[in-house]
């Protein structure tokens, strides 16, 4: 996995860069622009999967204990600016409410790549050109400890219908065509799990009678450092 990894990610890199240089043209035609940015999505979602894969391997035996409390505002924030360079061809707006004055879990960088991913996948079932979140904290126990649940919304995001009636695992395994969809639902399930905490998948009421989704994860509750 490291060494494909690092290949995929240099390449990758290379990637990234000469679309950087085409975008850089003040010549390029609109239809072109729009296809390059697109193509960074894609680009930055395959590295993002390279690394959640890294990532999974890397915290098998994790102890939660020896990582550093996050701040789970200052990591929406970035998560938000982060977003915006998955998708620089979309409109992305991400509002907290209502704010909490502070809020501190369990997951150090892990938390805090966490919050974005579920962040990415959840755009990535937004067929919009604009991508309205909206996330809602609330402390609740979750394993017998006090954890933080950030709930983060799309009313235009279009789950999976199969993911509605099975579990996560069972559709990764047996649908093929919903599989890449899944696939940063099944890495965060998993790095959630090993911080202590959860994470899960609803429907819920979108515009015009159609149906939306709400990512719940759920981090332990941490004292201020």
């Amino acid at each position: 996995m490291d060494l494909v990894g690092h290949d995929v990610l240099n390449n990758n890199q290379a990637v990234l860069g000469y679309l950087e240089l085409m975008l850089a043209n003040p010549d390029l035609d609109r239809a072109t622009r729009e296809y390059a940015l697109k193509a960074i999505t894609n680009v930055r979602i395959s590295t993002a999967l390279v690394e959640n894969i890294k990532r999974a391997l890397g915290t098998r035996g994790l102890d939660p204990g020896t990582l550093r409390p996050i701040n789970l505002l200052k990591a929406l924030l970035q998560a938000e600016r982060d977003l915006k360079q998955f998708f620089p061809a979309r409109k992305i707006s991400v509002t907290v409410a209502p704010k909490v004055d502070e809020a501190y879990a369990v997951g150090d960088a892990v938390a805090q790549e966490l919050l974005l991913h579920a962040m990415v996948n959840l755009a990535r079932l937004d067929r919009e050109e604009k991508v309205v979140m909206k996330v809602t904290m609330k402390e609740q126990q979750c394993k017998g400890r006090t954890c933080w649940f950030v709930t983060i919304e799309d009313a235009n995001a279009e789950l999976p219908a199969s993911v509605l009636d099975k579990d996560i695992e069972d559709v990764y395994t047996q649908d093929i065509s919903t599989s890449a969809k899944l696939t940063g639902m099944l890495f965060a399930r998993m790095i959630a799990s090993r911080l202590g905490g959860e994470f899960n998948v609803k429907a819920i009421r979108g515009p015009e009678g159609k149906t939306g989704a709400a990512f719940t994860l759920a981090l332990r509750k941490a004292n201020k450092p």
